[in-house]
C-alpha cells in the first residue's frame, strides 16, 4: 500500500516560526517517509538569469544558496518553462538533465524526480529528489507536486 502524505502537517509547518527552515525540513520529512531518496534539493528560479538558486538542501556537497544552470537547458524548457514534473531513472537520463550529472552519479543515484512550484501559472522553483535507479515511478509524481506546492510560499 502507498503511503498516505500529511498535507495537514506540511500546510501547518507554513504557520510557525524560523522560515523557510521550517517549511523545507517538513518537506525534507515528508518526503523521506512517502518516497525515501539520497539527497534532496529544493531550488528557486531566477527568471531571466538561466540560473536556479539552491534555497535548501540535504546532502553538504550541495550548498544553500549555490547557482546552478538550469533554466537554458531542455530540462529547464520542461520543469521551469513548462511547468511540468520530470522523472528520470537511468544514467542517461541524469546526463541529459543536468550539468553536475557527474556528480549526481557518484552518489549512486541514477533516479531524480522533479516537481515544479507555480505560483500564479508560472514555475518559482523546484522540489528535486535523487534516489538509486527506478527508485520513482510516475505514479510517485502526483503526491510529490502536492508536496512541491507547500514550498510555494517560501519560494515567492
Amino acid at each position: 500500500m502507498t503511503q498516505r502524505i500529511d498535507l495537514a502537517a506540511l500546510l501547518t509547518a507554513q504557520a510557525q516560526a524560523n522560515q523557510p527552515q521550517t517549511v523545507f525540513r517538513a518537506v525534507q520529512d515528508a518526503c523521506a517517509e512517502r518516497f525515501g531518496f539520497r539527497f534532496l534539493t529544493v531550488l528557486k528560479d531566477l527568471p531571466g538569469t538561466g540560473n536556479v538558486m539552491r534555497m535548501h538542501s540535504s546532502e553538504p556537497d550541495y550548498p544553500i544558496g549555490a547557482l546552478k544552470p538550469m533554466g537554458l537547458t531542455d530540462w529547464g524548457r520542461v520543469v521551469l518553462d513548462g511547468g511540468q514534473p520530470w522523472l528520470g531513472n537511468s544514467r542517461e537520463d541524469v546526463l541529459w538533465a543536468f550539468p553536475d550529472a557527474e556528480l549526481i552519479l557518484s552518489k549512486g543515484c541514477e533516479a531524480c524526480a522533479c516537481a515544479p512550484v507555480l505560483w500564479a501559472g508560472r514555475c518559482v522553483g523546484v522540489l528535486s529528489l535523487n534516489a538509486e535507479r527506478d527508485a520513482y515511478c510516475t505514479d510517485d509524481m502526483h503526491d510529490m507536486t502536492l508536496i512541491a506546492q507547500t514550498l510555494a510560499p517560501a519560494l515567492i
